[in-house]
């Protein structure tokens, strides 16, 4: 039995490894995000693309990412966690390395095929890890700090892509800006992260706070992949399952405001574009800096009441986005759903984790970002349709009732029993 001395030393030596690999992650996303606005300019202007031919290459990104989420997470349970993200990292820095080199704006698409690849390795593979290192009772404090880094990437991506294209005058800097920092984020994950062992802690309960120890793993190998996938759906009383139909509904509602929500900004708000890019910025940046207290608060107050709270909030500030185009009604709907999204999100990757089947918690976190990512692919086609045929309303009402249904989906999973308790946490584990 560990002193109370070596207990801080091991809980402390994990709250530094979840910071390591949220900077980890938080770095690749910027460096993914430098690209998202550079990319359509360099193709149009220096490539003379079509505009449907840069609508090609970015889809074949999001949807080859979407789809193989589920594929790394799997491959995570059985070979480590570590591989997976350096390997995930390393294959992405090849893309803006190679994006300066191309001649033919076709080329993209197949190029932009590996960079999906790659991409898609890294949260599934993180979100397990923070599962590995924490008990059920600190799990959502840990997810909230992966998320706030990868939006504070997210939100700040772009911003730096624009301002050195701006600055140096050419968008090639900006992609190898993006391929040394996917480079520099490989070989810090390569460095500083330890071995985690296949399935390591993947039982659904505590971690050890000692990286390099494991929980034991699940007698038998159990199904992976598509094989396994499909057992986690079939399970009829699965909590997990409801949590999937959840996070595609709510992405398919998001992603039908997708292709609207700047021209709704600009031609019936009426902001200037400057404007909508720094409410942007600041609206995700508030966001990632909620997640961390966000996470704490479903941690002591319960991730079932989190999750129901903040999906409910998100619901009714769509609904008043759905009202009268004035500030006076946009400004608070859109604080309510940022509001709501840091308040469900840790709660809902936590409940994922925890709900996992033994050894497939990195299976269970593919799958649940799959699941976003088909709604957020699919979303935009229909919000377009909408917009074009009916109203500007049109769009944000369809979001707000799939938003309503999500939360109302949400209710058997407050009132359901939680799942089996934890297994004890091993010496050393943080209380």
């Amino acid at each position: 039995m560990l002193t109370p001395e070596r207990e801080e030393a091991a809980a402390q030596d994990t709250r530094g490894l979840i910071l390591r690999v949220g900077s980890i992650i938080g770095l690749g996303q910027l460096s993914f995000a430098i690209v998202i606005p550079l990319l359509p300019l360099y193709l149009t202007e220096q490539l003379n693309a079509s505009v449907k031919l840069v609508g090609l290459v970015i889809s074949t990104f999001a949807i080859v990412e979407t789809i193989f989420k589920t594929a790394w997470g799997s491959v995570a349970d059985r070979l480590g966690r570590r591989p997976i993200i350096v390997l995930g990292l390393a294959v992405s820095s090849l893309a803006p390395l190679i994006m300066p080199h191309l001649r033919a704006a076709w080329l993209f698409v197949p190029l932009r095929f590996l960079d999906g690849v790659g991409s898609a390795a890294l949260w599934p593979t993180a979100a397990a890890i923070m599962a590995d290192l924490t008990p059920p009772s600190q799990r959502a404090t840990a997810m909230g700090t992966l998320n706030m880094f990868f939006l504070a990437g997210l939100a700040l991506g772009p911003a730096v892509g624009l301002y050195v294209s701006g600055l140096t005058g050419s968008h090639i800097i900006g992609f190898y800006l993006s391929a040394l920092l996917l480079m520099v984020s490989a070989a810090t994950a390569r460095t500083t992260l330890p071995r985690f062992p296949a399935r390591h802690a993947s039982v659904g309960g505590a971690a050890s706070a000692d990286p390099g120890a494991a929980d034991a793993a699940p007698e038998g190998d159990p199904p992976h992949g598509f094989r396994g996938l499909m057992e986690i759906l079939r399970e009829r009383r699965s909590s997990l399952r409801l949590l999937l139909a959840i996070a595609f509904i709510q992405m398919f509602g998001v992603g039908v405001l997708a292709p609207i929500l700047p021209i709704y900004a600009k031609y019936i708000v009426g902001l200037e574009e400057e404007i909508i890019g720094t409410v942007f910025l600041i609206l995700v940046l508030s966001v990632a800096l909620a997640s961390l207290p966000a996470g704490r608060l479903a941690d002591r107050f319960g991730k079932r009441r989190l999750l129901f709270a903040g999906m409910l909030l998100g619901s009714v500030g769509m609904w008043m986005m759905a009202g009268p185009p004035h500030l006076a009604v946009v400004t608070p709907a859109a604080i309510m759903l940022g509001a709501g999204y840091a308040l469900s999100s840790p709660a809902w990757l936590a409940l994922v984790s925890q709900m996992a089947p033994p050894g497939r918690v990195g299976l269970a976190m593919g799958a649940s970002e799959t699941a976003q990512g088909l709604g957020i692919v699919l979303g935009p086609l229909l919000g377009g349709v909408l917009w074009d045929h009916l109203d500007y309303r049109a769009p944000f009402i369809l979001c707000a009732a799939l938003l309503t249904l999500a939360a109302l989906l949400a209710v058997p999973i407050l009132i359901r029993s939680g799942p089996p308790p934890a297994a004890p946490a091993a010496p050393g584990a943080s209380p």
